[in-house]
């Protein structure tokens, strides 16, 4: 026993000793503030990368609740993130159901709320998760079910104002022989989401036949890049060891200049040429010179909002953007962004694994509903 105590005290101090100096020794750069800290000292990363590197041929996520490693370098998203795996491949119950039905009676009480402050036009589309898409890739057991929650979300809301992206991109997977999504990350890429772009434009078209859109070619892949490992490859510590492809898009046969400045502050963020706008948390107000539609639209939206924003300013040349978090939550700024601002149009862009979160169970403020079934929810004006 004295001996295995020793043994183990022993491994213990020169793990003490050997992690920071694997740990200074890897850093370029290394300043003597990092020097001193003991979460810099004493980081585990380096160990979990080569641990990770092992087994990672073997098809072994040591962080699985992060990721899992999939067929032919593909990786998908792991539970941690809104039970991503657990909840497609299980079919719909009952809960999944009521939730379902809760979300579309607060879109239609919204729906309602809009058309009144003279919106014409309020339409969320659905990002599918990559399993969703390219489930072949995914280990058998993980595939994602025939009717999971999110066919029952569908079954609630229909696909009038909610609109299904996952047919048109099965459909151009089909097609393409370019991958839709980065095969180290979790989101589709450009030509991912032009395909989602371009199915979204024909269903709004049928609303507002007097919209111009991009041609045709603006929607066709100019070249394919190579970008490096993208934030699934990150989780497990291999983005310097991971490449992907990046396809890249014509965006649009006409220069477009654009702006982005905080909405409120009017400080300007960015200005010059058409790049992809960031995930916001405060308003964040895009102009285009050179946009198609002189139209406002109010768009709340989420990362999968990214590969879409260079197209969606060369269609309109003010675009409101903030997460929809922020806006929908039960004190967020949907309705006095919609006060603020006065827009033609709303849109929500929101990936399916979050598409049944309880932000969108909220309703507008002074809402009220001759169902005593329904319960009533304010919505209080946030401070700017």
């Amino acid at each position: 026993m004295k001996r295995k105590l020793t043994t183990f005290l022993l491994i213990v101090f020169i793990a003490m000793m050997v992690i920071p100096a694997i740990n200074i020794i890897t850093t370029h750069g290394i300043t003597t503030k990092q020097l001193r800290k003991k979460s810099f000292l004493y980081n585990m990363d380096i160990i979990s990368k080569w641990t990770q590197e092992i087994f990672y041929p073997l098809g072994v996520s040591i962080h699985s609740s992060q990721v899992i490693i999939g067929s032919n370098d593909w990786l998908f998203l792991g539970d941690g993130y809104d039970r991503t795996l657990s909840d497609d491949r299980r079919s719909a119950n009952e809960s999944d159901s009521v939730i379902a039905t809760k979300i579309s009676e607060a879109n239609n009480a919204w729906n309602d709320y809009l058309t009144k402050k003279g919106i014409t036009i309020f339409k969320v589309m659905v990002g599918p998760n990559k399993g969703s898409i390219y489930p072949e890739h995914m280990p058998s057991w993980a595939r994602p079910a025939p009717f999971n929650p999110t066919e029952a979300l569908f079954a609630a809301t229909g696909k009038n104002r909610y609109i299904d992206l996952r047919p048109p991109l099965l459909a151009g997977k089909n097609i393409h022989p370019e991958v839709l999504y980065y095969k180290t990350d979790t989101h589709w890429n450009y030509l991912g989401g032009a395909i989602a772009f371009h199915a979204f434009a024909q269903q709004i078209a049928q609303a507002a036949p007097e919209l111009q859109w991009p041609s045709e070619s603006a929607y066709a892949l100019e070249r394919m890049d190579i970008r490096s490992g993208g934030d699934l490859s990150n989780f497990l510590r291999l983005s310097a060891n991971t490449t992907d492809e990046l396809p890249i898009i014509n965006v649009s046969d006409r220069p477009i200049e654009t702006t982005q400045s905080n909405f409120y502050t009017k400080d300007v963020i960015h200005q010059g040429g058409n790049p992809l706008v960031d995930l916001t948390f405060t308003p964040t107000l895009v102009t285009s010179v050179g946009a198609l539609n002189h139209k406002k639209v109010l768009w709340l939206r989420d990362s999968f909002g990214g590969a879409l924003s260079q197209l969606m300013a060369a269609t309109f040349d003010n675009v409101l953007q903030i997460h929809w978090s922020e806006a929908l939550k039960p004190d967020g700024s949907f309705a006095q962004l919609v006060e603020d601002f006065k827009p033609d149009y709303v849109f929500i862009t929101v990936v399916e694994r979050a598409a049944r979160s309880p932000d969108f169970t909220v309703y507008p403020p002074d809402f009220s509903s001759s169902d005593p079934a329904i319960k009533t929810v304010r919505a209080p004006t946030p401070s700017r």
